[in-house]
């Protein structure tokens, strides 16, 4: 099968849940398919990885997205920044050849931003969307947590112009199947939002089945939150934890460390920092801090989709506490493996139970990763989308 893969950015490195959930997701499909990867980038650094990508693609097309900036600004009364920054008229001509030329059986998409580069495209091969969260609603949410009035303004006309041009691109194009990492986001889009015709698939986002980690080599007790610290809802978490949950953990256990670890931290995330907190900032692999951690948390109060951190740390078997919106979309949801809740006083409880081992958080922690076994590696969830591929090209 020749698959024309369209994705938002650099998928590599894969230090981001995004970047990773597709990354896991290509290489998985292209150990049996052929693969024609477009996309744009946004650091000259990310040019190396070109060469990476071609381990495991047939083509690979990148297209430098700060090039299209003054084609972008004179389409932004057309399409929301996001959206029109990616519009790369060179990415548009080459995927135009390439279906042209390559014989391809089905178009992938990643994200809704980038189907925006097949407005006016000229061919009869079958669409999928995959929709790893529902954007718009995520500025949304982000938009009712803003304080400052402007800030909560123009989030919210971003959330509205995102969400128009969704059902746009819904209009215009032949989507077959919309793919979500999220049952209740699926659920959402096709009873309230611009599906009709188009066929929803739940095809989760998982993780690696790791090895054992080395035995922590440390004094004192460490907690860890992980994520791209320049996203929204991310800042948003680090501080709820470090300033409204983390002290309540630290007039019972004096000696904790808290660890936010991610690329690019926004200056409210540099500012958290102080003695008992760190910022990494990008790091060159997250499992040392895995390996040194005695819990996870998840403090998130806004963002869709299923959340690959929450994967990735039940993988590592890791104790983790989370919010409801940190497992929502899972098989975690209802609490019974995973400790949740969004009370400063609860959830600090919680994360105490936890680093001090009872029994229940010890039951708690191998039925979660009995779950991640049997539901979420990237292997079994590779061939449910090469079969749901296939099935469309049929």
């Amino acid at each position: 099968m020749n698959i024309l893969w369209i994705t938002l950015e650099s998928i590599l490195p894969a230090n981001s849940g995004g970047r990773l959930g597709v990354f896991k997701r290509l290489e998985q499909v292209a150990r049996t398919e052929n693969i024609f990867l477009f996309y744009p980038y946004d650091s000259v650094s990310e040019e190396q990885e070109i060469e990476e990508l071609k381990k495991y693609c047939k083509e690979v097309h990148a297209y430098r997205r700060g090039d299209n900036n003054k084609s972008a600004l004179k389409e932004i009364a057309k399409y929301p920044f996001t959206v029109s920054s990616r519009h790369i008229r060179a990415m548009q001509q080459d995927i135009q050849k390439c279906l042209d030329t390559k014989n391809i059986d089905v178009i992938n998409v990643d994200f809704p931003h980038m189907c925006v580069d097949l407005l006016g495209i000229k061919t009869s091969a079958p669409i999928v969307l995959n929709e790893h969260n529902i954007e718009w609603k995520v500025y949304r949410m982000i938009s009712s947590s803003q304080k400052h009035p402007l800030k909560k303004l123009m989030y919210w006309i971003d959330s509205y112009r995102l969400k128009k041009y969704e059902k746009c691109i819904f209009s215009q194009l032949p989507i077959k199947i919309v793919t979500f990492v999220s049952d209740k986001d699926m659920d959402y889009m096709a009873k309230k939002g611009p599906i009709t015709k188009e066929k929803p698939v739940l095809i989760p986002v998982g993780a690696d089945h790791m090895t054992e980690l080395p035995e922590k080599k440390h004094d004192g007790h460490n907690i860890m939150f992980v994520g791209k610290m320049s996203y929204g809802p991310n800042i948003e978490a680090a501080e709820w934890f470090a300033n409204a949950v983390f002290p309540k953990i630290l007039e019972k256990v004096p000696d904790a460390k808290f660890y936010i670890v991610g690329k690019d931290p926004d200056e409210a995330v540099k500012g958290l920092e102080r003695e008992n907190i760190v910022v990494t900032g990008m790091v060159d692999s997250v499992e040392p801090y895995y390996a040194s951690s005695d819990l996870v948390v998840l403090p998130l109060k806004n963002g869709g989709g299923v959340k690959v951190k929450l994967l990735e740390a039940v993988s590592y078997k890791k104790y983790i506490v989370s919010t409801s919106v940190g497992v929502e979309g899972t098989l975690y949801a209802d609490g019974k493996t995973i400790p949740v809740s969004n009370k400063d006083n609860e959830f600090a409880e919680m994360c105490l139970s936890a680093l001090f081992r009872n029994e229940e958080a010890y039951q708690r922690m191998n039925s979660a990763y009995d779950i991640f076994i049997e539901n979420y590696t990237w292997e079994s969830i590779g061939r449910k989308y090469v079969q749901t591929l296939t099935h469309i090209c049929e």
